[in-house]
Order: C-alpha cells, then sequence, then structure tokens
C-alpha cells in the first residue's frame, strides 16, 4: 500500500539538513503506534536471521529547492510531497490514520501542516517488461573484511552484474517473507533506459552510494507486484529503492 503525503510549512521554506532520510524515518515512527514502531524499529521481518523492514519512503518533492553547501543545509519551498509504501498494509494504514488524527507533525525543528493524505491505487501489471522511475536511489552492496578486521562496504553501479544479481537476491528475500513460501529462480534483468545519476548521501555517520533514473525491468509481474511497495535493493527504510511505474494502466 502506497501514500502521498503533501506538508505545509507557515514559512515559505522547510530548512533541513542535507542527509534529512533519518528525519523522515524518525517522523513515520513517531507516527505510528508504540508498539508497531518499536516492531519495525528493534525487529522487523526476519530472512535467514537477517531484518528486513519492508517499507520505504521516497525523497522529497517541492517546487523549488536549494542548497547551501556552506552550512550542509537544503531549503524547499513549500508545501512538499513525499511518498510512503510498504508491502505490509497496517504500515501504512497505520500512519494514514494516525496522521489524520494530528494538527501537525514534525520533521526536524519544522512544524508542518497535513495537507492531504491520498491513498494510491497499485499499478496493473500484464508484461514482463516494465518501466520505472526511481522516487529515491537505488542501492545495493556487499560487505567485506578488511586486514584490520573493519568492515569494508563495496557498492555497485547498474553497469556491473552485481548490481542486477544483488536485486535479484533482494527481491527473491522480500517475495519469501512477504508470501512465505519458497520461490525457485526466477528470470530478472535490469538495464536503465538512459545514464543513470549517481548519488552519494548520508545516513547518520554511514555514506551510502546510490543510483536514480529510469529503468526497464525484466520481472514476472506478480513477483513484482508482491514486492513493489517494500522497494528495490537495500537500506529501503532508510529511504532507498522507492520506484514508481511509468506507463501503466490504472
Amino acid at each position: 500500500m502506497r501514500i502521498r503525503l503533501e506538508l505545509s510549512s507557515e514559512r515559505e521554506y522547510i530548512k533541513l539538513p542535507i542527509g534529512y532520510n533519518e528525519l523522515i524515518q524518525a517522523m513515520l515512527y513517531k507516527s505510528l503506534s508504540r508498539l508497531l514502531a518499536k516492531f519495525l524499529h528493534d525487529i522487523g521481518f526476519f530472512y535467514n536471521k537477517r531484518p528486513f523492514k519492508l517499507y520505504t519512503f521516497s525523497r522529497i518533492i517541492s517546487s523549488y529547492v536549494k542548497i547551501f553547501k556552506d552550512s550542509n543545509t537544503i531549503n524547499f519551498k513549500s508545501p512538499i510531497v513525499v511518498y510512503i509504501s510498504s508491502s505490509v498494509s497496517e504500515i501504512t494504514e497505520t500512519l494514514g490514520e494516525n496522521m489524520l488524527q494530528k494538527d501537525y507533525i514534525r520533521l526536524g525543528q519544522n512544524r508542518l501542516n497535513i495537507e492531504r493524505i491520498d491513498i494510491l491505487k497499485p499499478p496493473i501489471l500484464y508484461e514482463n517488461k516494465i518501466k520505472v522511475r526511481t522516487l529515491s536511489p537505488i542501492t545495493v552492496y556487499k560487505t567485506f573484511l578488511k586486514e584490520d578486521g573493519k568492515k569494508f562496504y563495496r557498492f555497485y553501479n547498474p553497469q556491473e552484474d552485481e548490481f542486477k544479481d544483488l536485486i535479484k537476491q533482494n527481491i527473491k528475500k522480500k517475495f519469501e517473507i512477504i508470501k512465505a513460501q519458497n520461490i525457485e529462480d526466477f528470470d530478472f534483468d535490469i538495464k536503465p533506459l538512459k545514464e543513470s545519476k549517481k548519488t552519494i548521501s548520508r545516513y547518520k555517520d554511514f555514506f551510502i552510494e546510490a543510483y536514480e533514473g529510469e529503468f526497464l525491468l525484466d520481472i514476472d509481474p506478480y513477483i513484482f507486484s508482491t514486492i513493489y511497495d517494500s522497494g528495490l535493493g537495500a537500506k529501503n527504510s532508510q529511504g532507498f529503492g522507492m520506484i514508481e511505474v511509468m506507463d501503466y494502466e490504472e
């Protein structure tokens, strides 16, 4: 289930740090019930002892954006839009219901009014070839150990085979969690429709390399529709891998 959240400020601009993903995540947790927020934050849904949150969110969308590198801040012209989705409908349903009961919410130091909340219909898909665009960039990586025992994260770009392979592995895990059934090997491919843009984002003290743009997926529509709202790739609950389908039948 996917919702579109429109927020406004009494001020002309909403000021945030450039690495604002953590603030959106905090806003979402505060808008859930305490029990559900604690479950998602501390536990999640497990696949072979590895937790998955099964939700994601978009970057902030605004009619005008200005970055101030000297102060490491970014200004968004009010109002702003954020998309939130989850393959577990209870998460987005509870989020929407709780937000409707609030007079305002806080995003960082900003007090924001909730102008509207829209529930979006899922795309109806019939073909294996699916065009998508990112609402937040896609990231995949592997973890290695250096000689000194410290971890090293190797991120992959869309031109590398590992990019496709890691996304496919991630899809398999999410599908098996959501459907509670094993899935055999399946056909999958992902290719940029045009040159993708590399982004470097900071989440807490961790730098994440990711890619945004338009992609062509080759995947069974049923498998895709199952994991669509949980995001592609890794770190979805930190605001990565949210996509929307282009040119589909409503």
